[in-house]
C-alpha cells in the first residue's frame, strides 16, 4: 500500500514540474531590448537573378560550381555555396579564384546558373 501512495506522490510531483510555465522565446526573438529581431525570409519569385562572386570549386563531372558570392538581391544573402549549371559547357575556362558575374534561374525552389562569365 505504501508503494502505491509513494508512486502517486512522485508521479504528481513530476507532473507538476512538467506543467510549470517556462520562458521560451522564438528563435528570432531579440536577446535583449537593444537587439533587432531577425526578419523571416520571404520566398523568392521565379525568375532570373544577377550575382557576382569568386569561384571556389569546379566540378565538371557533376556540372556544378562553388561560389563565394555577394548578396543576390531578392534571392539570398551573401554566402559560399555550390550551384548546378544548366549546361556543363558553362564551366569551361573557369578557374578557382576567378571573379565572375552570373545569372541564377530560380524556379520552383531550385537555383541553377544559366550564365557565368569572368570579370576583372
Amino acid at each position: 500500500m505504501k508503494f502505491t501512495i509513494w508512486t502517486i506522490v512522485v508521479s504528481l510531483a513530476l507532473l507538476n514540474l512538467s506543467c510549470t510555465k517556462t520562458d521560451i522565446k522564438p528563435a528570432n526573438a531579440a536577446a535583449d531590448n537593444h537587439a533587432t529581431p531577425i526578419p523571416p525570409f520571404a520566398t523568392p519569385k521565379d525568375g532570373n537573378y544577377n550575382g557576382k562572386g569568386i569561384v571556389t570549386k569546379i566540378n565538371e563531372k557533376m556540372g556544378s560550381v562553388g561560389l563565394n558570392h555577394e548578396n543576390i538581391e531578392g534571392l539570398m544573402p551573401a554566402m559560399q555555396m555550390e550551384f548546378y549549371v544548366t549546361d556543363k559547357v558553362l564551366l569551361k575556362g573557369l578557374t578557382i579564384g576567378d571573379r565572375v558575374s552570373f545569372v541564377i534561374e530560380y524556379k520552383g525552389g531550385r537555383e541553377t546558373i544559366n550564365s557565368i562569365k569572368t570579370t576583372k
